[in-house]
């Protein structure tokens, strides 16, 4: 692994001169891992006798593992791959720790930053890839797969061990039946608004609304009390994730479609299911209800305005619970809350939306697969509580989908002490993910929906909506076509039989 690390170190200098980006969108970075992976398959093709060493160096991997004629007794050693940035981060934390409570395995963890993705892309291309390394969209997964780089990891998920776990966390990286990795993030959306706003607009802090209608209603009076000083609600229109963060949020929690408009019902996108909650926006927009400017505010340009008192509330993802208690500046100071995302009077509110990030793969060039495993599952029971116990000061609220450490994590005084922790656990039995997100295997001709839903808000009343959104199915539902005929998706993962939003 150190020559093969100098090697791709040399390459990516090389790569680095030429101009090539490293850090890309999710999306991006995604097609590239998947066109590189494809280009290794075609060379491996071209190389009958070294990919057929690969397979028999597998085959004897696994059945040394499996005779246990690997133990030798000495302490094994294994490298972990990261996207971190930074040593310093809950990884790397729980790794030391995790080399510190036994002295069989040693686990050095390499992080590579904004160049994380090219530097697995040429260890890929290479053939040879850590003993662990770390992913994020399933289509990474099976790009991997395909080209004989993963190794599965059922042989070590006993029935106990899959008990601890949410349901979600054995499908976001399964395939063809087999689990190859194990989220360790979990994402979900709260409302975060400003307890002190809400008390100069004369409402109930502890009582956030429980409908869109209230919201909106908050939202304007809280405007009105700031008089310019202050606003009601704040979209980063400005930030592709918006949408997914609002209008994605609200239409899955009302049983209308999944991310990005995709109704699993039909199989289908219908961006036009999601125009009621589009035209809620819309109409904060056109009433001035929305902090001026927010068609160029991005989501962190957002949040400092929050922090700074002047927008009343907002959507924003779990993980700033941690981010305002422990890193962004003056989070401690102003007096903000989380609650529940509402959804319109008289709907019945469907499952919640969990978004799953940042899986590990072993790779099937391991030697110790079992061992990796070990470290693995270390990490998913630890990385939300190694940090703490550290650093004291890191007191963080547990994200895992290990539904006992969040609960004994999240119930501990010094996490209750946290701003937020009452809404971000509330309801939390009700997430659930979707298994396959057919926006992200798509190749578009046409315009995103990036493109067109910034327009209908801040021009809804003089578009025609229901064509606009007619031509965005259309865009979609082609290069769904293309994406299936592609083999990209399955046609049987697309409607799934007896989906329902409420129960899935």
């Amino acid at each position: 692994m150190t020559h093969l690390k100098k090697g791709i170190a040399a390459a990516l200098s090389l790569t680095m001169v030429l101009g090539l980006t490293a850090c890309q969108s999710a999306q991006g970075n995604a097609a590239g891992t998947e066109g590189a992976l494809k280009e290794t398959q075609g060379q491996a093709a071209e190389t009958e006798n070294k990919d057929s060493a690969r397979a028999v160096k597998a085959e004897n991997v696994m059945e040394k593992h499996a005779s246990g004629d690997d133990a030798s007794g000495e302490k094994v050693e294994l490298t972990f791959w990261a996207r971190a940035s930074s040593a310093d981060n809950n990884q790397t934390i729980t790794m030391d720790e995790f080399n510190a409570s036994q002295d069989r395995i040693h686990v050095t963890v390499e992080c590579y930053g904004d160049n994380y993705e090219e530097v697995l892309k040429l260890a890929c291309n290479s053939g040879e890839v850590p003993d662990i390394f770390e992913i994020s969209g399933l289509s990474d997964v099976k790009s991997y797969i395909d080209a004989g780089l993963a190794y599965p990891m059922d042989e070590y998920l006993t029935e106990e061990l899959k008990a601890e776990f949410n349901p979600s966390a054995f499908t976001k990286y399964a395939y063809d039946g087999q689990v190859y990795a194990i989220p360790h993030m979990t994402r979900y959306i709260r409302v975060y608004y400003n307890r002190d706003l809400f008390e100069k607009a004369g409402l109930d802090p502890d009582n956030f609304p429980t409908t869109l209608e209230g919201m909106y209603d908050a939202a304007k009076a809280i405007t009105e009390a700031g008089n310019g000083e202050f606003y009601g609600f704040g979209l980063p229109i400005k930030s592709g994730s918006t949408w997914e963060r609002n209008i994605d949020d609200i239409a899955i929690l009302s049983g209308l479609t999944g991310p990005y408009g995709f109704d699993y019902t039909t199989g289908k996108f219908d961006f036009s299911k999601q125009k009621p909650i589009i035209e809620y926006f819309a109409k904060m927009y056109e009433d001035g209800i929305m902090m001026p400017g927010s068609e160029s505010i991005d989501i962190e340009v957002l949040r400092a305005n929050f922090i700074a008192n002047k927008v009343g509330m907002y959507f924003d993802g779990n993980w700033m619970v941690n981010g305002y208690n422990n890193e962004i500046e003056g989070g401690d100071v102003t007096n903000w809350d989380t609650a529940l995302v509402p959804v319109f009077e008289g709907t019945e509110r469907a499952k919640d939306y969990l978004m799953l990030e940042s899986g590990h793969c072993i790779s099937s060039s391991s030697e110790h697969p079992a061992e990796a495993f070990e470290a693995i599952s270390y990490l998913l029971h630890n990385v939300y509580s190694a940090p703490a116990r550290k650093d004291a000061s890191k007191v963080a609220p547990s994200l895992s989908l290990i539904d006992k450490d969040n609960a004994e994590i999240n119930a501990s005084p010094e996490v209750q002490k946290l701003k937020g922790i009452k809404g971000l656990s509330m309801d939390t039995e009700n997430l659930s993910s979707f298994t396959v997100t057919p926006h992200s295997a798509l190749t578009l001709e046409g315009d995103s929906r990036d493109t067109v839903y910034p327009l209908l808000i801040i021009q809804g009343s003089s578009m025609d909506m229901d064509a606009e959104l007619d031509k965005l199915s259309e865009t979609y539902n082609s290069a769904l076509e293309n994406a299936v005929s592609e083999g990209l998706l399955e046609e049987k993962d697309l409607k799934p039989e007896g989906f329902d939003y409420y129960t899935r």
